[in-house]
């Protein structure tokens, strides 16, 4: 009985969307914040702008691990790296993996990212494998870029164009996806962000998050998606070194998502 309550629930959440992508993971940081996160210069951002890496100054790596409506069995990992090797130049890998032993999808990507300024462009290359069954697989390449830049101190923008390439499987049902946003800074403990997302087989998406700084270690989070509704929200802790994300996702009639998510900086030697 699990095993076929399994295989409904992956038709639901995957092969019932329109769209030939999974969900993977973006950070705990990002999905408490409603996944509305193109305009940031966060070192998450590798997952989802990596324009948004170009002004790291430290090597930094992540861990992700997503549980997905009660289920054991379905796996969400997420791993990534971003490395500065210019001044104003820095290349990052990343992997994601989330399914079950019968039906998963697994992302390969080299990300680079430069700053000129107020400015920042992204590229990635993406090797996506789809698994199902003993037998099927499919890999496509797939190319993203992306920007951001400063338009003052308090707002920032950003646009990210993905599967650039147009990489299509047998049904035509890889999306190109479009996604411009922006954070405002309302204050020093208070950052509002907001993106629109169109799929080239979807319709329209918002998306908005607000984060606030209640102490010099601690930010509490929360958002709301669009089409379909989804609401999230979370906790997170940071420091010098280490920076711990929790969030959780409810969607109807599906249930709740939980995920978790560490930051670790290493700071070069002078």
């Amino acid at each position: 009985m699990k095993f076929f309550t399994i295989r409904a629930l992956f038709f639901l959440v995957f092969l019932g969307n329109v769209t030939f992508a999974q969900d993977f993971s973006s950070g705990a940081r990002t999905r408490a914040l409603g996944s509305a996160c193109i305009a940031d210069t966060n070192s998450w951002s590798l997952l989802n702008n990596p324009a948004g890496i170009a002004h790291n100054k430290t090597i930094t790596v992540l861990l992700s691990d997503e549980h997905l409506y009660g289920l054991k069995e379905i796996k969400s990992l997420t791993t990534g790296v971003s490395v500065p090797i210019k001044k104003e130049l820095i290349v990052g890998l990343s992997f994601n993996k989330q399914g079950y032993e019968w039906f998963n999808d697994q992302q390969i990507g080299i990300h680079a990212a430069h700053a000129r300024g107020p400015y920042a462009l992204g590229i990635s290359f993406i090797v996506w494998q789809r698994v199902a069954g003993e037998t099927f697989r499919e890999t496509h390449p797939i190319v993203n870029i992306g920007g951001t830049m400063s338009v003052t101190k308090s707002l920032q923008l950003g646009l990210h164009l993905s599967n650039i390439s147009n990489s299509q499987n047998a049904a035509q049902s890889i999306p190109i996806k479009i996604q411009g946003g922006l954070l405002y800074k309302i204050s020093k403990e208070i950052l509002f962000y907001t993106d629109i997302v169109k799929q080239s087989n979807a319709g329209i998406q918002m998306r908005s998050g607000l984060e606030y700084k209640i102490h010099k270690y601690v930010y509490l989070r929360c958002g709301i998606l669009t089409n379909p509704i989804k609401l999230n929200g979370g906790i997170g802790f940071i420091s010098k070194y280490i920076r711990i994300d929790y969030s959780i996702t409810w969607q109807n009639p599906i249930g709740c998502r939980h995920q978790l998510s560490a930051l670790f900086s290493i700071h070069k030697k002078k």
